[in-house]
């Protein structure tokens, strides 16, 4: 069986899939499961299927510029991605951000509806082979709806192919659908595999599974069930935390230990365009998604303090001694990248403040340049998306004891597996240091931070923790120019721009205005 990468080949399956949809998001599926009784005949045309649903999972543009709406990230253009404006506080119902992404994971689910009403009607495929396509297809279901509800909150829950007359949609609770999420994942977790031959991998397994029910269980708060579901995927022993952390996002380790779940591409065969939004001039990007101060300044010293109590610490030379994990993530100055040097602070050099797509912060991100880029620089990047790794389940874990008010060495692990990797080597979190739930708090909230730079997960804890009211109004700023006199802002820190956050709105994005045309029955989220 050929992995992912044929999903190339599906499209045109996907084609004849919609062609009789609405423009409704929620109604671009098939109404007569492919509208054709010859397709679902064989095996291959079920795997096919099922393989058509992971192109939505892989959607590059997702996962790197949804950093751009958080505190780590500033985005600068409304093209590709017009997530600047729901970040700086000035987005509408009719902003294209809220729309994209309503719209691909409707597809996602459309798609994963189309295998699963249309499955049985394949003979001679074995109970087995049906079970795990199913499953696979659920689980990607499942996926979908765990990312809608942490951005829109109550969503519709469609589990089938719908009919016209079933157009008409309303939203569905959010806790009743996580609680959907969490009994398909059950359902499916032994219907999956372990591991895959190398021919599929990238496919879902169990672990992914019983991941995404650790994530969803934290995600809505359910503090024990969400420690029990992690510490399932820690007792497969399966995952471990792997000693190369750039690797993880280069290209170079697409098969590692560590990663659960990814959104797959091959190189000059299925590329993104990650390399393309976040290299640098040099790198002969676009500089689009580039990291903010605040996230630099997260980054603790190499004794385990943050930079305001560390001895260590130094405002003239800020980048030395830091948690190696600065930069493995960020291009600081005199980073050197795929043998290239970029130092914004260099007179006349192509990665300056703001010129020439040059980063508006004075930072570029290091993580998901890809290690080689042939080719069309643009959207010829290789590197797989990573969606789910080892390293989240153990700080899910020690967040969801923590919470719990369960503090035990076991917490402690978890949190010093994350630190303690090869080419990190912080220093371990102990009683002695971190005793109590708030201290606790504090490490687990930086280390998330520090640890998932430009995957999804900020974005969703900066509202499920109640602080995205604090970390994303005011001025934002970018790194001290003390190189460029020609500047304004020559002696300060560079201010990128400025950003509000309405807090009886902004916790929850906007349904996009056009479905919310398209059907009456939907109901908009308070303020938008």
């Amino acid at each position: 069986m050929k992995r992912i990468q044929y999903i190339i080949v599906a499209v045109a399956f996907m084609t004849i899939s919609f062609s009789a949809c609405k423009k409704d998001a929620l109604d671009k599926q098939p109404t007569d499961g492919t509208s054709s009784a010859n397709y679902w005949k064989t095996e291959e045309n079920a795997v096919q299927a099922t393989s058509n649903v992971y192109r939505y999972l892989g959607d590059f543009w997702d996962r790197i510029f949804l950093s751009g709406g958080t505190d780590d990230t500033f985005s600068w253009s409304n093209w590709p991605s017009d997530i600047l404006y729901a970040a700086n506080g000035t987005a509408t119902a009719s902003t294209g951000v809220f729309n994209h992404y309503w719209t691909n994971f409707y597809k996602m689910i459309g798609a994963a509806n189309n295998v699963l009403d249309n499955i049985n009607k394949v003979s001679g495929m074995s109970d087995e082979m049906r079970n795990r396509l199913s499953g696979e297809a659920r689980f990607l279901r499942a996926y979908a709806y765990q990312q809608l509800i942490g951005m829109y909150g109550d969503v519709p829950l469609v589990t089938h192919v719908q009919k016209v007359e079933e157009f008409m949609v309303v939203r569905t609770p959010r806790a009743q659908v996580a609680d959907f999420i969490v009994k398909e994942l059950d359902t499916i977790a032994n219907y999956l595999p372990v591991t895959y031959e190398a021919a599929d991998a990238g496919r879902v397994t169990k672990g992914a599974a019983l991941a995404l029910k650790a994530r969803t269980y934290l995600y809505e708060n359910d503090w024990a069930n969400a420690a029990t579901a992690a510490k399932a995927v820690m007792d497969m022993s399966k995952y471990t935390i792997d000693n190369n952390y750039l690797s993880l996002f280069n290209g170079d380790n697409k098969n590692s230990s560590e990663i659960i779940l990814s959104g797959r591409y091959i190189a000059n065969t299925y590329t993104n365009g990650t390399a393309t939004w976040v290299g640098g001039p040099s790198l002969g990007g676009w500089s689009q998604v580039v990291p903010l101060q605040s996230l630099v300044d997260e980054y603790e010293c190499t004794d385990g303090n943050t930079i305001d109590t560390s001895p260590l610490y130094n405002a003239s030379t800020p980048f030395n001694n830091r948690d190696p994990r600065l930069k493995l993530t960020i291009v600081v100055p005199g980073t050197v990248v795929n043998g290239i040097t970029i130092d914004v602070t260099a007179k006349n050099s192509i990665d300056g403040l703001g010129k020439n797509n040059g980063s508006f912060s004075g930072y570029y991100y290091k993580k998901y340049i890809p290690t080689v880029i042939s080719g069309n620089y643009d959207n010829n990047s290789y590197n797989d998306i990573v969606l789910i790794r080892y390293a989240e389940i153990l700080l899910t874990y020690a967040e969801a004891k923590v919470e719990a008010g369960q503090i035990d060495q076991s917490v402690y692990d978890a949190i010093n597996q994350v630190r303690g990797r090869t080419g990190v080597n912080m220093p371990a979190i102990t009683s002695a240091k971190a005793s109590t739930q708030a201290a606790l708090r504090a490490i687990i909230h930086r280390e998330r931070r520090v640890e998932f730079p430009l995957e999804d997960n900020r974005l969703f804890d900066i509202r499920r923790w109640k602080i995205a009211e604090t970390v994303m109004p005011g001025n934002v700023y970018g790194i001290l120019n003390n190189f460029d006199s020609g500047r304004a802002d020559f002696g300060s820190h560079v201010l990128v721009e400025k950003r509000s956050f309405n807090v009886k709105r902004d916790y929850l994005w906007a349904i996009p205005q056009n479905d919310m045309d398209l059907n009456k029955n939907l109901v908009q989220n308070p303020g938008w």
